[in-house]
């Protein structure tokens, strides 16, 4: 009966085809007929390579037990400022979002303190009184940022003055800074690898290759992608030769990281001793009366009828001291989330000979 059955399945197929039932990709065989209407007509799924549809995205290895179905995995440079694209319109399903490197440890900026300095007094203070304590008394201001040279103040005395006041130099502030051949002020990003996965929709069947599967892929394939498969146990795979290079990457983090705020200690070892004179006329030339003066507090010129004109000083000791940095120490870390494991195909090519 076998060899009755055949020429009634090929009159029957060319029948059909006569039709227009087959779309003109149809085979025959002692057990199976298809069309490309139906080409997998008494196959299971897992079983039926489409032979009339070509693969529109990517044919690639099967996926390997404990992983899921490849997808487009696209990496990124963070320490270079790298953005994750957006998914390709082949690939629109974002199925991963990512980071991968976090640094052990991070680098503070190196804290300073900017020199201090020695000040002359702002000026000289007249009075009435003898004594340097009387009320409502003149000033006799110098200008800004003054060294010491031969000044006439502008409010000179038009009057004889019982005394004058000359301050105590002082010491400017340390304040803080940082070495600008140090760490920068601003922290780095806490990973240095970006990650963004990608998928879509596609035929499976459609290789030719029962060893293979089609995935959706843009053609050709966009720079920073690869085809890559994700771990779907607990701890870290070893990779399949077809995709074996493994990459580490984490759904999100935990950033407490900073550095201590720069600050400086108290000023020590300072010494600050002008002679500071004042004069009678206007270019320095008859001397009123001099004193030393240092940072332990300042001097009074006793009259009677002083008349001020003019005044200078110079430093007999400039010392201003140092002051110690603080601050700078880095504190807190970097906690990786929702650890993956991916496998990529290697992008490393091997020379033909």
């Amino acid at each position: 009966m076998t060899t009755r059955k055949y020429p009634i399945l090929i009159a029957l197929a060319l029948a059909l085809a006569a039709a227009g039932s087959f779309a003109g990709c149809w085979d025959s065989g002692p057990f199976q007929m298809y069309s490309c209407d139906n080409p997998c007509y008494g196959l299971e799924v897992y079983e039926c390579d489409d032979p009339c549809t070509v693969c529109e995205g990517a044919c690639v290895e099967l996926p390997y037990l404990g992983f899921s179905d490849p997808i487009l995995l696209w990496r990124g440079d963070a320490t270079v400022g790298d953005a994750a694209p957006e998914c390709p319109a082949e690939t629109p399903d974002l199925v991963f979002d990512g980071y991968g490197g976090f640094a052990d440890a991070h680098s503070c900026p190196t804290c300073l303190c900017t020199q201090p300095s020695c000040e002359l007094p702002p000026g000289l203070r007249g009075s009435a009184s003898a004594t340097c304590d009387g009320t409502a008394p003149t000033s006799f201001d110098a200008p800004g940022g003054w060294d010491g040279a031969c000044t006439a103040p502008a409010a000179a005395a038009s009057a004889e003055l019982g005394s004058l006041l000359i301050p105590a130099p002082t010491v400017s502030d340390c304040a803080p800074t940082i070495d600008p051949g140090g760490a920068p002020p601003d922290l780095p990003a806490p990973f240095a690898v970006r990650a963004r996965g990608c998928a879509g929709t596609a035929d499976k069947h459609t290789c030719g290759d029962p060893s293979k599967m089609c995935i959706a892929s843009p053609v050709p394939q966009p720079e920073g992608f690869s085809i890559c498969i994700r771990y779907l146990r607990p701890g870290e795979p070893v990779c399949p030769e077809q995709y074996p290079e493994l990459q580490p990457l984490h759904a999100g983090f935990d950033d407490t990281r900073s550095c201590t705020p720069c600050g400086c200690d108290p000023l020590e070892g300072s010494a600050c001793s002008a002679l500071v004179s004042a004069y009678e006329d206007t270019s320095c030339r008859q001397l009123l009366g001099a004193e030393t003066v240092t940072l332990a507090g300042p001097k009074c010129v006793a009259g009677p009828d002083l008349r001020l004109e003019s005044m200078a000083a110079r430093w007999i000791t400039n010392e201003p001291g140092t002051c110690a940095p603080t601050g700078g120490v880095a504190t807190g870390q970097v906690t990786p989330k929702g650890a993956s494991y991916f496998c990529c195909e290697s992008d490393e090519v091997i020379a033909v000979h």
